[in-house]
């Protein structure tokens, strides 16, 4: 078991801020006792203590951190279209005459292409709703202030409020 140390506090933030922990897409708990040598029980114990939580805590927002960033600039990447080289090996064998069994590499061929991934328009679309909402956003947002001089315990007539709607319905187009 474990023994509760300046080293093991340390040595327990950056495994996580490396591996991060389930609710962030990280490693299992159970994984994390395993490298970690601990008991689940020894590791509840240690969440008692403010020194232990807290580097937890700054190591799990580290991975998140460190996570999102990751994911957007791979969302950006695709969002955008790239260039990806795909490199193919081909080798030919010739018999050889002192020993059958064991060919010779006549030739080695290393072919590279490039391939165009075209831009995804739905990652473009997520990421300008969610980095821009002012300027990109999926629902309309209709702000609609109703002002009227008189008593607001006052209820309007029927045609009133038929000419209101229809204003209402005129702005909305």
């Amino acid at each position: 078991m474990a023994k509760y140390s300046q080293a093991k506090i340390k040595e327990c933030e950056e495994w996580i801020m490396e591996n991060g922990l389930m609710e962030h897409g990280g490693a299992k708990l159970k994984d994390f006792f395993k490298a970690m040598g601990l008991h689940h029980k020894t590791y509840y114990q240690w969440l008692q203590k403010p020194e232990f939580r807290e580097a937890i805590d700054r190591a799990k927002q580290y991975f998140k951190e460190h996570l999102c960033r990751e994911l957007v600039e791979s969302l950006a990447k695709s969002a955008k279209g790239y260039d990806h080289q795909i490199t193919e090996e081909n080798t030919e064998y010739r018999q050889n005459p002192q020993n059958p069994s064991q060919p010779i590499i006549h030739r080695m061929r290393r072919k590279t292409t490039t391939v165009h991934v075209k831009s995804d328009v739905a990652a473009a679309i997520f990421l300008l709703c969610n980095l821009d909402p002012e300027h990109y956003q999926n629902r309309q947002r209709n702000d609609v202030a109703i002002k009227k001089d008189s008593d607001p315990d006052e209820q309007m007539t029927p045609e009133e409020l038929a000419a209101e709607i229809e204003r209402l319905e005129m702005i909305q187009k």
